[in-house]
């Protein structure tokens, strides 16, 4: 995991297999690994009948441990994590192209 939230990895591999999230089980995902499980088998190309466990757990129950805070009230997020965390890696990369390749990107 980086050491903050702009840390620059010049590596792909590195950037592309590197733990991002930690779930409450201590399990780790990268940014392979999201992508991947999205696009092989839940409504990417298919939708598999049986999700791996930590994917499962990380889509469908929460297991990062996400809540919305407001005055006294707590409740568990509602949505699905993943589906955020690959609006994340997709700004990531396009950030990354706008900065290598400025001409494409004009404005």
């Amino acid at each position: 995991m980086g050491d903050g939230f702009n840390t620059r990895v010049d590596d792909f591999p590195v950037w592309w297999t590197c733990p991002v999230l930690k779930d409450n089980k201590g399990r780790f995902m990268s940014r392979f690994d999201i992508v991947s499980h999205i696009a092989n088998s839940d409504g990417g190309a298919h939708v598999d009948p049986e999700l791996d466990e930590a994917y499962m757990a990380l889509s469908r129950q929460n297991s990062l441990g996400w809540h919305f805070t407001k005055c006294d009230i707590v409740e568990a997020i509602v949505g699905r994590p993943e589906l955020a965390c690959v609006r994340q890696i997709a700004h990531e990369v396009l950030e990354t192209l706008k900065q290598r390749a400025p001409a494409y990107f004009p404005g």
